[in-house]
């Protein structure tokens, strides 16, 4: 048992830096040689892009390409810039955890993320993804962190309150929820995420009061996936690109609200976040 928790916490510890600052961009450097994946736009997409959105049109770096003279500590440089959104099969795939199984040290393969149902929307612009019913580990965003949208303060609290002395391991996608004012500002939210299949019947009950357990119903959700990262202004875009996608689609989502996915871990390789709106006729 001993082992398993050293395990999921030197996992955790590092999935800390996904809401650090910049500084940590593409700074992990892997033991083992990394083997570089190319991606395209149509593979990292389950949509079409809108004609009208030419202006967010960019090229993905060569591999090892410098640009504007930005180095990467651990030479992943073309991951720098803004480039193709890992794929979301490589995000999820699944991983082996040690764990002591009656006394015998046994390696157990676990998914990484929930069964998350992603189709073609049928309209230009964004994906639809349906998210099902479950249990969902939830914190309130800090003061300080509503401010600066870094969240990182948050979310290592959710790691020591509540992951790290229950035993119970992480899983994609860390969901950010925020609530915007009539000036569509950021002014609070909240981290969520997916309680494992292992723990989702009985999750173990927090013992913080900052922690809480929340059932939540089925969700549609409408999101355009962004390689690169949470901070840069290109992401914050993305909400802008998903309304007028979702309006001239004709459909009504929850306006006051923010919503943003991440998949990836920013000291290393390719990037996926998403930017996300919640269907009106879903569950709040």
């Amino acid at each position: 048992m001993f082992k398993l928790l050293a395990v999921l916490a030197l996992i955790s510890a590092s999935v800390a830096h996904r809401f650090a600052g910049k500084e940590w961009k593409q700074t992990y450097k892997p033991k083992t040689p990394y083997v570089y994946k190319s991606v395209t736009w149509e593979e990292a997409h389950e949509y079409e892009e809108c004609p009208e959105f030419e202006h967010d049109n960019y090229e993905e770096p060569e591999k090892g390409e410098i640009v504007d003279g930005v180095e990467a500590e651990n030479g992943m440089h073309h991951f720098l810039s803004r480039h193709n959104p890992k794929l979301i099969e490589d995000c999820c795939a699944r991983r082996n955890y040690t764990q002591v199984v009656n006394g015998v040290e046994q390696v157990v393969s676990r998914e990484m993320c929930p069964d998350l149902v992603r189709e073609d929307s049928g309209f230009c612009g964004f994906e639809t993804i349906t998210i099902p019913a479950a249990n969902w580990i939830v914190i309130d965003v800090e003061k300080d962190d509503v401010e600066t949208f870094q969240v990182r303060e948050t979310y290592k609290k959710m790691y020591y309150e509540y992951r790290k002395p229950k035993g119970v391991r992480w899983m994609l996608p860390v969901l950010v929820k925020w609530q915007l004012n009539e000036d569509r500002e950021r002014v609070s939210g909240q981290i969520a995420m997916y309680v494992p299949p292992e723990n989702q019947s009985n999750p173990p009950k927090p013992d913080s009061d900052l922690i809480r357990i929340e059932e939540w119903g089925a969700k549609k959700v409408y999101v355009r996936p962004y390689g690169g990262y949470r901070h840069d202004k290109e992401f914050r875009r993305q909400w802008e690109l998903l309304r007028t996608a979702l309006d001239n689609a004709g459909l009504s989502y929850k306006d006051n609200e923010e919503w943003e996915a991440g998949y990836s871990y920013l000291r290393y390789g390719r990037q996926r976040n998403e930017a996300m709106f919640v269907d009106s006729a879903s569950e709040a």
